[in-house]
């Protein structure tokens, strides 16, 4: 063998060697790089559920507070939302106040414990949520989350708009129903498909609020069973029947965190400023401004407050200088025919009067000139007024005497009764919302039940509800 072919296969070796260490170190490194892109996705994957972990802690956090646990603060011990062999996910929440009463800043902490047997987290991750309480909608004239029951005594109801989650029912053919707007959510089981039934009539206003409007709209989610119009639109009135995305309504109920901050104050004399001193009372009594805390700022009906938890109004005159909350029920033990003004004027002015117990007037008046008031009633329906208020009666206004009440809107968690109630003006009353309405009035005497029209039922919330404003990863 020469020479040169000898030194050609041992350049041949030389070129397989080469090409086979750079071939190993090639697929060397394609391992090293995959098992570290392995690491990478896998340690991207469980900081991502950290972060997921921490999102639905303030989820959690957001629908407690909209349970109705205003109060809630956030966990006490950390909560594992997953567990597996390779890792457990968890969270904690704190709920702070924020710079209103109508905001809350929610903090949460996702931790992942990898492999999960662990003691330490491996990844954290914490986001800070500003959640604000606020509404969708607004009131209406007369509103109800199930039944408005019109019974053969009422001749006029003027609504200027009627909202109702479940059906209307009149009971004689007097009966008239006039509003602008009629929105109904369901029907009456026990007849034939009727959103709106009966034997009374539905008549359109002689004049509108709206400008251009010139027919009364009802929009139903079953039959309107009231002949005119019936199911047909005509000259008095547009009708929309058997529409399935009619929305309704969740919630009427108002906490008095969403008008009463931190600043206000418990009363100093406790219930005293409604039961001591001439006529005109200020509510809160002079010098004592928002110290409306009847008697503090606790919850469901105090013992303290007037006797045994009910306070006897007089029928003087009370002045609601601010918004007012009152661990208390009105007139329980005997009703009362009290007279109430706000001084404030306008949406602007509104005061709020927020009464944990029920309410019982055998009639109500609103001094000349007085501003907005409402009457959020949370209390239940007294069984004593089943016989009466078979409906429910936890705002319960009677007969003894005329009722002028044009600056109050009632709304009540559950049922509200007027029962044959008389009228001494038009307007009556700023407007109702209910669990249930029933209404047996008094027909003319000398004045039918008719809503304010102006009343700013725009101001009085619907479905409140907490809702994240803002996010930010900490």
């Amino acid at each position: 063998m020469s020479k040169n072919t000898n030194q050609q296969k041992g350049s041949i070796l030389v070129s397989i060697l080469i090409v086979t260490l750079f071939i190993t170190t090639i697929l060397y490194s394609l391992m090293v790089l995959a098992n570290s892109n392995l690491i990478l996705a896998r340690k991207r994957i469980i900081s991502l559920q950290a972060q997921y972990a921490a999102e639905t802690g303030a989820d959690t956090a957001i629908a407690t507070l909209n349970s109705g646990n205003t109060t809630y603060t956030g966990t006490t011990s950390e909560v594992v939302i997953l567990t597996s062999q390779l890792y457990k996910a968890a969270y904690t929440v704190t709920v702070a106040a924020g710079s209103t009463s109508k905001e809350k800043v929610i903090t949460a902490e996702g931790r992942v414990y990898a492999p999960a047997t662990v003691s330490t987290p491996t990844y954290i991750r914490r986001i800070e949520v500003t959640t604000q309480r606020s509404s969708t909608t607004s009131s209406t004239s007369i509103l109800s989350r199930n039944i408005i029951d019109i019974q053969s005594g009422v001749k006029n109801i003027f609504g200027k708009d009627v909202y109702v989650n479940g059906y209307i029912n009149m009971n004689k053919n007097t009966t008239n129903l006039i509003a602008e707007n009629i929105i109904v959510g369901d029907k009456n089981t026990g007849a034939t498909n009727c959103s709106i039934g009966g034997t009374g009539n539905l008549v359109k206003p002689t004049s509108f609020t709206t400008p251009g409007q010139t027919k009364t709209n009802i929009t139903t989610a079953y039959n309107n069973c009231i002949n005119p119009p019936g199911n047909t639109s005509n000259s008095d009135f547009n009708v929309l029947t058997n529409q399935s995305s009619i929305s309704k309504v969740q919630s009427t109920s108002i906490s008095w965190t969403q008008y009463m901050d931190n600043s206000y104050q418990s009363s100093p004399s406790g219930c005293a400023d409604w039961t001591s001193g001439s006529f005109p009372r200020d509510i809160p009594s002079t010098g004592n401004t928002k110290k409306t805390h009847y008697p503090d700022n606790g919850s469901g009906v105090s013992s303290s407050c007037g006797t045994a938890g009910d306070l006897s109004l007089a029928t003087g005159q009370y002045n609601i200088r601010d918004n007012v909350h009152l661990r208390a029920n009105l007139c329980a033990a005997s009703a009362c025919t009290p007279t109430f003004y706000n001084p404030d004027s306008g949406a602007a002015g509104i005061k709020f009067v927020f009464i944990e117990g029920s309410v019982n007037f055998d009639s109500l008046q609103t001094a000349s000139g007085s501003g907005p008031i409402v009457f959020v009633v949370s209390g239940a329906d007294p069984a004593s007024m089943t016989s009466i208020c078979p409906l429910g009666g936890a705002v319960y206004l009677g007969n003894n005497g005329n009722t002028s009440a044009p600056a109050v809107y009632f709304v009540a968690t559950n049922g509200l009764c007027f029962d044959k109630t008389k009228y001494s003006t038009q307007p009556a009353i700023g407007g109702v919302s209910a669990k249930n309405i029933y209404i047996s009035t008094n027909p003319g005497s000398p004045f039918d039940l008719y809503m304010d029209p102006a009343f700013p039922v725009d101001s009085i919330p619907v479905d409140l509800s907490w809702r994240a404003v803002r996010y930010r990863r900490l």
